[in-house]
């Protein structure tokens, strides 16, 4: 157990000594500062994975282990790799980004006057062996739109946002990478408070 709290500790030391800094790609903070509600949506369509070519080379070498070690597992573990976006990753995003000011996030936002876009553009499971851990990684851009026209108003770009469960239990991959998403919107809301 000591064990474990000292790693979790080392953990949360890492993750806020890289505290993220977003980098302005278009548009201001100001821009933005007022806008109360988002309708939310995520990109997923062109994710790299580290030491992979292309995200489905990663898929398929997952799925030919997940098969060697037990047959069947290959396709379980492929349709929770995708539903882990829409039953994990998105909610943490949106609660972390609600839960920090008034301005909120949510995919059912249809009236909302502006789109916020979360397009991941890569994604690294981590690891958890109960001694040793290594976080989870994303980079993402967070793009506003307006909904009438389309137009793109403000885009952020944020990398090596990492997540891991602040005691150590997230042996499951889909928790440390919920983390991580969770550490996005807090970065975000962050620098506009900061910054808007």
């Amino acid at each position: 157990m000591k064990k474990i709290i000292l790693s979790s500790l080392a953990v949360l030391m890492t993750m806020t000594m890289f505290s993220q800094k977003g980098k302005v790609l278009e548009g201001d903070w100001k821009s933005i500062s007022d806008i109360q509600k988002y309708d939310l949506e995520f990109d997923y369509s062109n994710v790299a994975i580290p030491e992979f070519e292309k995200e489905i080379d990663y898929i398929n070498q997952k799925i030919k282990e997940k098969e060697e070690d037990e047959p069947g597992t290959g396709e379980i573990w492929k349709q929770k790799y995708f539903s882990d976006r829409e039953n994990h990753f998105e909610p943490k995003f949106a609660t972390s980004f609600n839960k920090r000011d008034d301005q909120k996030v949510s995919k059912d936002f249809d009236d909302a006057t502006h789109i916020m876009k979360v397009v991941v553009n890569s994604s690294y499971n981590g690891w958890n062996v109960g001694v040793m851990r290594k976080a989870a990684r994303i980079d993402a851009t967070i793009s506003v739109y307006n909904k009438a026209d389309n137009n793109q108003i403000f885009s952020v770009a944020y990398e090596d946002v990492r997540g891991a469960d602040a005691l150590g239990y997230d042996f499951e991959s889909h928790v440390r990478v919920a983390e991580a998403y969770a550490k996005l919107a807090k970065s975000f809301m962050r620098d506009l408070k900061k910054k808007g």
